[in-house]
């Protein structure tokens, strides 16, 4: 009876289902993705499409074969270089402060706390004050991260001017949403039972985050900071082509010319500025984080020595911060030959409100084009006759769909929803490809695993041996540093040349960059990890050991990661269909170059219904570290 009542019982115990849920979403969106968007293959499939696009090919790359090496013309990219660094560290610095603030707001275990509210009711946003205010909170990181940071400079150029001001603002705008969304995330996910001492102690939601929560989140936190101040930098080389300033601005100005060398050199100190601060953000890390199992522990150090580190890491990172201000706002910040001037005298305007008044110019942008007269409303004729030819019950008829969607392409509207698929596809066929080299790439770029590894091994290894494992590190770090040293952008207008105009070039050219991106935040999820993880689990294989230990523990960081990364490459694809992919960008910028506002609108709240879109659905299936 006994075992009848415990079979009945796990019988009717509720099983997750939410796992199988995401994979049946990710398999049935790959498929649509992968069936309804029009890929080319022609230039794989046929031998002599194949010849004749690796000839066009080579002979785009020749043409980066001659970089310009003039002193003058590096003297040149040497100003414009440090103009780019210090819009990118004033718009990292603002958008931390900034991010920080808007994060406490939009966390749910510091806005909101615990709740006796259950099931569906914790969806709902007016279920509580803090709970609206915390909706309230995610919305306007949304509406931050969701426009992409060129448009946030298009509108900035206007109140302010051009500008490395104008690149930091942008940047700042756009970063602030993104570190909002993940720190609040991080924080979210921290498990109750970790700072459940404080509570019990009577500490409220404030001293239960800053004496329990945030520390224990610290190292993601970091890790994540870091990365998207790398970030950074190559965003504001990217920028400047809309106003931004720096080498973006240059190399916009030499693509219109075709002077192909001097972008090559261009695209070079773009690459040692991203390198630069790769190992910038790799020193900072090291001085700031707190391992004591980590071979730099500070255990085993005393006094002012475990302190040193910390105070070593902040002033450098503020010492950077004082120059940026500096360079920008009193240096010799031209290239040879023009006038330094102050670029942080508009920010007295845009203090003061004088820069506001030239919003003026963009007021139509608020008053987005729905066409609803298509559809009979606002009056007139309505040319969307939907059930004309079949009727709603006919909708297993394939001729039905075809019928329905002619009548629909008469409404504006739902070309827009439409155009939103070529980014959608894009992203996700080029996050998977992203995830998967990342991954793969994970093992010989974790530091833990090829040169720290006699921590939790034991092991003491040949020097032969570590020398080769030394060089994968390098080969790793090298092809992860390359992959998305290099912008989107120039990974398409590459591909291009090979695949020609479409979805192929522009979803290779996301992959590319988001295994780049991926790999390291990946390495670094495992290489936090105490190892004493390691060490317990350890069965004679670093491979072995990386895949049952390390992969397991670091997987929810990783799709955290991973589906954020899927949200940047919607705003990533959008951005290409400038450069000739197509789809939701094409038409945005193709009717804001034309003046006709109100129908950029109305792309632009598709963009950002794409970005509410996607955050509610990770958070409602928890895909997302959000663990309640």
């Amino acid at each position: 009876m006994k075992s009848s009542s415990r079979d009945l019982q796990r019988l009717f115990t509720p099983r997750p289902w939410r796992h199988w849920a995401i994979l049946a979403t990710l398999g049935a969106l790959t498929a649509a993705a992968l069936m309804n968007a029009a890929w080319d293959f022609s230039a794989l499939a046929h031998p002599e499409q194949r010849a004749a696009a690796l000839a066009r090919m080579l002979s785009w790359a020749r043409t980066f074969a001659s970089p310009e090496f003039s002193d003058e013309f590096l003297r040149h990219c040497w100003a414009l270089t440090l103009q780019t660094l210090s819009a990118a560290t004033l718009g990292t610095s603002l958008a931390v402060a900034a991010g920080f603030l808007l994060a406490m707001g939009s966390s749910r275990v510091v806005c909101v706390g615990e709740e006796d509210v259950r099931g569906w009711r914790r969806h709902v946003a007016l279920r509580s004050p803090a709970a609206a205010f915390c909706a309230l909170c995610r919305l306007v990181q949304d509406v931050l991260r969701a426009v992409p940071d060129f448009v946030w400079a298009i509108i900035l150029v206007a109140m302010i001017g051009l500008g490395p001001l104008t690149g930091a603002l942008a940047l700042a705008l756009n970063i602030t949403g993104i570190l909002a969304k993940v720190y609040s995330e991080l924080w979210d996910s921290i498990e109750e039972r970790d700072y459940e001492q404080l509570r019990a102690l009577g500490a409220g939601r404030l001293k239960t985050f800053f004496y329990g929560i945030r520390p224990l989140a610290s190292r993601g936190v970091l890790s994540f900071t870091l990365m998207r101040a790398e970030c950074a930098v190559r965003n504001a080389a990217v920028i400047g082509a809309v106003g931004g300033g720096g080498l973006g601005a240059e190399i916009w100005y030499q693509i219109q010319f075709g002077a192909w060398g001097k972008v090559t050199t261009l695209m070079l100190f773009t690459l040692a500025l991203t390198l630069s601060a790769d190992l910038a953000s790799n020193f900072l890390r090291r001085q700031l984080r707190d391992d004591p199992n980590h071979s730099r522990g500070r255990a085993t150090r005393g006094g002012a020595r475990r302190v040193l580190p910390a105070y070593l890491g902040g002033g450098f990172a503020a010492l950077v911060l004082l120059w940026s201000l500096w360079f920008m706002g009193w240096g010799d910040n031209a290239p040879p030959g023009q006038q330094s001037r102050n670029y942080l005298e508009p920010a007295v305007k845009l203090a003061t409100g004088e820069s506001w008044r030239n919003l003026a110019f963009f007021a139509r942008l608020l008053q987005p084009e729905f066409d609803g007269a298509a559809l009979g409303l606002g009056g007139g004729e309505p040319s969307v006759h939907l059930f004309a030819e079949y009727g709603p019950l006919e909708f297993w008829k394939p001729a039905a769909w075809a019928a329905w969607d002619e009548q629909l392409e008469n409404w504006f509207v739902w070309r827009v929803v439409k155009s939103a698929s070529v980014p959608l596809a894009m992203a996700l066929i080029g996050t998977l490809l992203g995830v998967a080299g990342a991954i793969f790439l994970s093992y010989p770029h974790s530091l833990a695993f090829q040169l720290e590894a006699a921590r939790f091994t034991g092991e003491c290894a040949h020097p032969l041996v570590r020398g080769l494992r030394m060089l994968h590190l390098i080969g790793a770090r090298l092809t992860g540093l390359i992959a998305r040293g290099v912008p989107e952008v120039m990974w398409a207008f590459l591909l291009i040349a090979f695949f020609g105009p479409g979805l192929l070039a522009g979803t290779l050219a996301i992959a590319i960059h988001s295994t780049g991106v991926l790999v390291r935040v990946f390495s670094e999820t495992v290489d936090n990890l105490p190892y004493r993880r390691f060490e317990q689990a350890f069965l004679g294989s670093r491979l072995t050991c990386f895949g049952c230990v390390a992969a397991p523990l670091s997987w929810r960081d990783w799709m955290t990661y991973s589906f954020f990364q899927f949200e940047s490459n919607v705003r990533a694809g959008v951005v290409l269909g400038i450069v000739g992919v197509g789809g939701l960008g094409f038409f945005f910028t193709f009717n804001f170059e034309w003046f006709r506002f109100e129908k950029a609108a109305t792309y632009l709240l598709m963009i950002i219904a794409l970005t509410i879109l996607i955050d509610r659905l990770s958070r409602l299936l928890k895909i997302s570290r959000i663990a309640r």
